[in-house]
């Protein structure tokens, strides 16, 4: 059976629209993850490197429990997603809170898991010292240096990011450490999102940035967290390089450690590398028409399964499942959602479809299901995973009930 046919077979099994996994394209990227971590601490002698899945990018247990059987960790910030971890067989020592503007009581639940902290404002810090003090945290630093990332929406470092704490706000910052007798054993950094080949250098920068950084201002910092955004191909991109970034960054890391003593472990968060280039999204096209000189294509998939073209104008190739030989046209490709935003894909070249057609979206298993929503009252599909050999499904398709359950009428 072609690769196509499989998907063929998927949406003819579980419906349509259907969210699909390729366990080895997503056991393949684990372990490059994996050889990227034992490069690093071979190179780095009694230095422990750890890599944190960001739970947010696919947060499907099935997912989840992949990573974790190849020594990967994760981060989260909410409390679903810690418990996720949890029911998953992560640990509290593998497990990182990275979060964001949370309240008193968010804390206390992480407080009480044991899970380490990271936080990303100086009112933060006051809120976790007034509850927790005499207690280790980490904290979020903006190392001030333009991140990483195709959209301004994605970008997590520099000027116009809410990210992070700058260091002109440290002596305020140290004050609360120091009157909470707050421990602060981590830094965490992250540029953003998606960076590749072309992109290695300014995530190296970054690095040095936040490494000078630590070695001016912190004493006796034991974790460093160095964020992530290792990026896939969406168009016709080469791979990341990890040779390449590996030996830049052993220069980096190698050259911190000899003056910087106290660390003990350098942590990295891949997100959106492990799942996004094995998760396919399949639907059906309801709709063709011509009209204003345009060639409108109307699908199942709408911007509530899939919402990055319309939140972040970002790119994802799609495809007829059959290899239909007809007119080549110039169309754009629109979901069911009642919004003029609801686009695909624009002005994008593929054969003229017919209705009942099914169209896959690549590079969907990365911020696809994770960030899907019921607007208009549209249902989030099923998720399945399959290999050469067999499939099965990992999350049911909602049902109108699911929605209306927690209504009081």
């Amino acid at each position: 059976m072609n690769q196509k046919s499989i998907y063929h077979e998927l949406i003819n099994k579980y419906g349509s629209p259907l969210y699909a996994y390729d366990e080895q394209i997503l056991r393949d990227h684990c372990k490059k993850i994996k050889d990227f971590k034992n490069y690093l601490e071979d190179n780095l002698g009694e230095i422990k490197v750890n890599m944190h899945y960001s739970t947010k990018a696919n947060n499907n247990p099935a997912i989840l429990k992949i990573v974790g059987q190849y020594g990967i960790n994760v981060d989260c910030m909410s409390p679903l997603e810690l418990s996720l971890n949890q029911k998953c067989g992560f640990t509290r020592d593998k497990i990182l809170y990275v979060c964001n503007n949370i309240d008193a009581e968010e804390m206390k639940l992480v407080h009480d898991a044991g899970v380490l902290i990271c936080l990303d404002s100086i009112s933060q810090v006051e809120i976790w010292g007034q509850n927790f003090p005499n207690t280790d945290i980490m904290i979020r630093v903006n190392p001030g240096i333009q991140g990483v990332g195709h959209n301004d929406k994605v970008i997590t470092s520099g000027k116009s990011t809410k990210f992070g704490i700058t260091e002109k706000s440290f002596r305020e910052l140290f004050k609360i450490i120091k009157k909470y007798n707050l421990n602060i054993i981590g830094i965490h950094q992250h540029l953003g999102s998606l960076f590749l080949n072309d992109k290695i250098q300014d995530y190296i920068n970054g690095v040095r940035r936040g490494l000078d950084i630590i070695l001016n201002n912190f004493e006796n910092i034991k974790i460093i967290d160095l964020g992530g955004g290792f990026g896939v191909p969406y168009k016709d991109e080469s791979d990341l390089n990890f040779e390449t970034l590996q030996e830049a960054l052993i220069n980096e890391l190698k050259d911190f450690t000899n003056k910087y003593k106290s660390v003990r472990e350098f942590k990295f968060e891949p997100g959106r590398y492990i799942p996004c280039e094995a998760g396919f999204l399949i639907g059906k096209i309801n709709a063709v028409k011509y009209e204003n000189d345009t060639y409108w294509i109307g699908t199942d998939i709408g911007m509530n399964q899939l919402v990055r073209p319309s939140m972040y104008e970002a790119y994802h190739k799609i495809e007829l499942i059959e290899n239909r030989q007809s007119e080549l046209i110039k169309a754009n490709v629109c979901g069911n959602i009642c919004e003029s935003g609801d686009i695909l894909a624009k002005d994008r070249s593929i054969n003229k479809p017919n209705i009942g057609d099914e169209i896959l979206v690549y590079n969907a298993g990365a911020y696809g299901y994770s960030m899907a929503s019921n607007y208009t009252g549209r249902l989030r599909p099923a998720e399945v995973m399959f290999n050469a050999e067999n499939n099965w499904l990992i999350r049911k398709r909602e049902t109108i009930e699911d929605l209306e359950k927690n209504i009081i009428w």
